[in-house]
C-alpha cells in the first residue's frame, strides 16, 4: 500500500497485535481521541509507516515471523522519533530491558487498565513533539549562532562585538539546554551516545561525533578539525566527547569548543545516571533471583491485605498457582485473626511479628507454617504493603515432637531408680501390716491402725503414680485451666526427690531445699507441661551441683503483677557465652550425659504459656533461673461440667478385667455400694454374657490378654450403641486417644487405684 493517510487533526496511533481480539480491543478504547490504524503481523506494520506515519506504535512482543523486539528496532531504523510501547503477558526483567535498550518507551503488563493505556499513550506523545520541536529549534538555533558568529568577524567596532559574543553566549546555552532535554533522562549508554551523536551532526553539521570511554592521541586533539572534551564528574573520568570533522576537511570553530565542554557536562550525569540505572537493574535482577530460588515462601501484601507478590516456594508450600494467588485476599490462606493482630502491631511501629498457624492437607495431615511479617513503609512513614516470609516446619515439629519424647524419656528413666526405691518401701510396709494382721486376727485396735497405714500407703503410691502419668501425659489433657503453681513446685518436687535422695546415697554429697511457696495468683495453662518445665529445671539443678549444695526453689507475686517462679542451685554455674545459649536445643556442657533438650524444652513451654524465662549466672557461684507468667484474672471454665444433683441410682454393671484380684476388688467395691455386678475375666466372656437392656453400664479394662479394650469397647458398639462404657486403666492414656474414645461414647476413664466413692461417682455420670 503506498498511498498517504488522510489528513487528521487526531495524533495517529498504529496497533499491532496477530490476535485480533486484543487489537480490537486497543482500536475501540484509543478510536474517540486518535486516529487509529491497525496491523495484524510486522510486515504490514513496517508497511503502515510509509503512508500511515504514526505518531505511535503499540505493539504486542509475542508475534510470529517478526516478533516484538525485532519490529521494534526496524521502526526506530525507520524513524527514531516515533514513540513505541509494548505490550506483553509476563512481567521478564530480560525481555523489558531488551525493549527499553533499543527505544521503547514503555511497557504495560496484560491485563491492563484503560486508564493506564490511555496515560502511557498520551505521555509518549507528549514526549514524541517534544523532541521534534526540540530538534527544528536546535537546528535554527545553530543556524542562528552560526550567523551570529560570521557577524562577529565582519563587525570591527568593540561594543558591537561584546555584544554580539553576548547574544552567542545565550545562543550556546539555549542549544546545550535543548540537546541536554534530550540526553539527561536517557539511562541507556549506548542510546545516549547514539542520540547526542545524532542531535550534534543533525545541528551542528560535524562528520563524526563519538561518546568514547578512550582518549585520542595527542596528534588528533591537536588537529583543529577534532575537538575531545573529557567527561568527568566528582568521582573521575567517564569517557571523552569526540567532535571529528577531518572527513570533509572542515575546521571546528573554536567557539563551539565551550559548548561542547558544557555539554559534556551534562553527558557526565547522564553517564553517571546510567550506570546508577545497570547497577540498580542488576540488583534488581539478583533480587529476582534469589526470591525466586529461595526455599521459603516469600509473598508481598498489598496495604488492602492483598497479595501482590508470589514465589515459587509459596506455590509449592500453599500449593496455589501465581495466577490464582495474585489479587487474592491474605486471609484467605492465613488466619484472619493473627494476620489482623500482626498487621495492627506493625502499624503501631513494630519492624516484624512472628506467628504459626497450620494449613489444612489433603493428606489429612496439617502443614504446620512459621510466618514472619516485615512492614513496607512509604516516604512519610505510613504503612504501604507487608512482606510475608513463610516456612513449613512440620517436618522439624515433628522432630521436635519426637526429641520430646525422648527428654520425656530419658527424664523419666533418670527417676526410675528413686520410683522403684519408694515402691518397694511401700510394699514393704504394706506387705509387713498385711502379715502382721494376720498374726494378730483378735486384735481390733492393732488391725485398725495397720489398715490406716495400708491404706495411707497405698494412696501414696497412687499418688506417685498419678504425678509421673501426668508428667508422661498418660491422663487427657483439658485445654488451659487455672493452675495453681505452688502445686506445680510441689508436684515437681515429690518427682524429683527419689533422685536427689539417689545422689545422697550414691555421691556422699549433702544436698538440701529450701522450698518457699508465697501466696500467688492462678495462672492459666496445662497442669502437665508445667509440672514438666519444673521438673526439667530441678533436674538441671541437680546435675550442677556435683559436690552438693543448696536448690532454692520460690514462689511470689508483686500486688497485681506477674507470677513468678525461681529455681536457684549453688553449683558450678556458666560462663557468659554458656548462659547466652543454654535454651538452645541440643546445646549441652554435659558431653554425651546430656541431651541438650531439658532447657530447651522449658523455654518452649514457658513462652507457649506466655511467660518468660532468663536466667542469671557466673562461674563457680551457681545459677538462678527465673520463670514469669501473666496472672489468670479470671478463673478459667473447667474441663468438665459438674454433675447436676440427682437421686443415686442403683445400676446393673458388666465388670471386665483379666485380672482375677483386680476383677474381684472391682466387683466387691460396686457392690459394697450397692450396685449389682455380673463380673466377666475376658473381653470374649463379657460379650458372651452380654445382652442389649441387660446392662446399664459396662466397666472394662483396657490393658488385657487377647481382647483388650479397645477391640472389645468396638465389638460391644456393634451390638449395642447406647450402653454406657467406662475404661479403667493402669497405663494411662495418650492424647491422640481422645479422638478414639470420642468415636465409642466413652462415658469416662478411670485410674487405678481408684477409691470406692470415685468408682461410684463415674457410674453415678454414666447413667445421667
Amino acid at each position: 500500500m503506498s498511498a498517504i493517510a488522510p489528513p487528521s487533526t487526531l495524533p495517529r496511533v498504529l496497533v499491532v497485535d496477530d490476535e485480533l481480539g486484543p487489537r480490537e480491543s486497543l482500536r475501540m478504547l484509543l478510536k474517540p481521541a486518535y486516529h487509529i490504524q491497525t496491523a495484524e503481523n510486522g510486515r504490514a506494520a513496517l508497511d503502515a509507516l510509509e503512508w500511515f506515519r504514526p505518531d505511535v506504535v503499540i505493539m504486542d512482543i509475542k508475534m510470529p515471523e517478526i516478533d516484538g523486539l525485532e519490529l521494534l528496532q526496524r521502526v526506530k531504523t525507520a524513524d527514531r522519533t516515533i514513540e513505541v510501547i509494548m505490550i506483553t503477558a509476563y512481567a521478564s526483567l530480560e525481555t523489558v530491558k531488551h525493549a527499553l535498550t533499543n527505544g521503547a518507551f514503555e511497557y504495560l503488563i496484560k491485563p491492563f487498565a484503560r486508564k493506564d493505556l490511555e496515560d502511557v499513550v498520551r505521555r509518549a506523545l507528549l514526549r514524541r513533539h517534544a523532541e521534534l520541536g526540540a530538534r527544528g529549534e536546535v537546528v535554527r538555533l545553530v543556524e542562528e549562532m552560526r550567523q551570529l558568529s560570521a557577524k562577529t568577524r565582519e563587525l570591527e567596532e568593540a561594543a558591537r562585538r561584546e555584544a554580539v559574543e553576548q547574544s552567542l553566549r545565550v545562543t550556546q546555552l539555549s542549544i546545550l539546554r535543548e540537546i541536554s532535554r534530550t540526553i539527561v533522562g536517557e539511562l541507556d549508554p549506548r542510546e545516549l551516545a547514539t542520540g547526542v551523536s545524532a542531535q550534534l551532526q543533525a545541528a551542528l553539521g560535524y562528520d563524526r561525533v563519538t561518546v568514547t570511554s578512550k582518549t585520542p592521541a595527542r596528534a588528533e586533539r591537536e588537529d583543529p578539525r577534532v575537538v575531545m572534551c573529557t567527561i568527568r564528574d566528582a568521582q573521575g573520568p567517564l569517557g571523552a566527547l569526540v567532535a571529528d570533522n577531518r572527513a570533509s576537511g572542515r575546521a571546528i570553530d573554536p567557539r563551539e569548543r565551550e559548548l561542547l565542554e558544557m555539554l559534556s557536562e551534562y553527558l557526565a550525569i547522564a553517564l553517571r545516571n546510567s550506570r546508577l540505572y545497570g547497577e540498580i537493574a542488576d540488583t534488581k535482577r539478583w533480587l529476582e533471583t534469589l526470591i525466586a530460588s529461595a526455599p521459603y515462601a516469600i509473598v508481598s501484601i498489598r496495604a488492602d491485605d492483598h497479595i501482590d507478590g508470589w514465589n515459587p516456594a509459596a506455590e509449592r508450600i500453599f500449593r496455589l498457582g501465581s495466577a490464582e494467588a495474585l489479587g487474592r485476599p491474605i486471609t484467605d490462606l492465613l488466619p484472619a485473626a493473627d494476620y489482623t493482630d500482626a498487621k495492627q502491631r506493625l502499624i503501631t511501629g513494630q519492624a516484624m511479628h512472628e506467628f504459626e498457624a497450620s494449613l489444612p492437607s489433603e493428606q489429612g495431615r496439617p502443614t504446620a507454617l512459621a510466618i514472619a511479617l516485615a512492614a513496607l513503609h512509604g516516604r512519610q512513614g505510613e504503612l504501604k504493603g507487608v512482606i510475608a516470609i513463610v516456612r513449613d516446619i512440620t517436618a522439624q515439629r515433628e522432630v521436635e515432637q519426637q526429641l520430646h519424647q525422648t527428654e520425656k524419656h530419658t527424664a523419666l528413666g533418670q527417676l526410675a531408680g528413686g520410683i522403684a526405691h519408694d515402691f518397694n518401701n511401700l510394699l514393704q510396709a504394706i506387705l509387713g501390716y498385711a502379715q502382721l494382721m494376720k498374726q494378730n486376727p483378735g486384735d481390733a485396735e492393732f488391725l485398725n491402725r495397720s489398715l490406716n497405714v495400708v491404706e495411707a500407703a497405698a494412696l501414696d503410691g497412687s499418688e506417685t503414680v498419678r504425678r509421673i502419668q501426668t508428667f508422661a501425659r498418660l491422663r487427657p489433657e483439658e485445654q488451659f485451666i487455672a493452675v495453681d503453681v505452688n502445686q506445680i513446685v510441689q508436684d515437681a518436687v515429690a518427682i524429683t526427690r527419689p533422685r536427689w535422695e539417689e545422689k545422697i546415697a550414691h555421691d556422699r554429697r549433702p544436698l538440701h531445699l529450701r522450698l518457699d511457696v508465697g501466696t500467688v495468683e492462678s495462672i492459666h495453662g496445662r497442669p502437665a507441661a508445667l509440672t514438666e518445665a519444673m521438673t526439667n529445671l530441678i533436674l538441671n539443678a541437680l546435675d550442677a551441683m556435683p559436690d552438693g549444695g543448696t536448690l532454692r526453689i520460690a514462689t511470689r507475686q508483686e500486688q497485681g503483677g506477674p507470677v513468678t517462679i525461681t529455681v536457684g542451685d549453688s553449683g558450678v554455674g556458666m560462663s557468659e557465652a554458656v548462659r547466652q545459649r543454654v535454651f538452645e536445643p541440643f546445646f549441652s556442657t554435659k558431653g554425651e550425659a546430656g541431651s541438650g533438650l531439658g532447657l530447651s524444652m522449658a523455654y518452649s513451654i514457658v513462652r507457649r504459656h506466655g511467660g518468660d524465662i532468663h536466667v542469671d549466672s557466673q562461674p563457680g557461684r551457681g545459677a538462678t533461673f527465673t520463670l514469669t507468667f501473666p496472672a489468670a484474672r479470671e478463673q478459667a471454665k473447667p474441663g468438665r461440667p459438674a454433675r447436676p444433683a440427682t437421686a443415686w441410682r442403683r445400676a446393673r454393671v458388666l465388670v471386665v478385667d483379666d485380672e482375677p484380684k483386680v476383677l474381684a476388688t472391682l466387683a466387691e467395691l460396686l457392690q459394697s455400694t450397692g450396685h449389682t455386678v455380673i463380673p466377666a475375666p475376658s473381653g470374649a466372656a463379657a460379650l458372651a454374657a452380654y445382652a442389649p437392656d441387660r446392662f446399664d453400664a459396662v466397666l472394662t479394662n483396657l490393658g488385657m490378654a487377647g481382647m483388650n479394650g479397645w477391640e472389645f469397647a468396638e465389638r460391644l458398639r456393634a451390638m449395642d450403641p447406647n450402653v454406657a462404657i467406662l475404661f479403667i486403666t493402669g497405663w494411662g492414656l495418650r492424647e491422640e486417644d481422645q479422638d478414639r474414645l470420642d468415636t465409642l461414647k466413652v462415658r469416662g476413664c478411670l485410674f487405678k487405684p481408684v477409691r470406692p466413692g470415685d468408682l461410684d461417682a463415674a457410674i453415678q455420670d454414666a447413667l445421667v
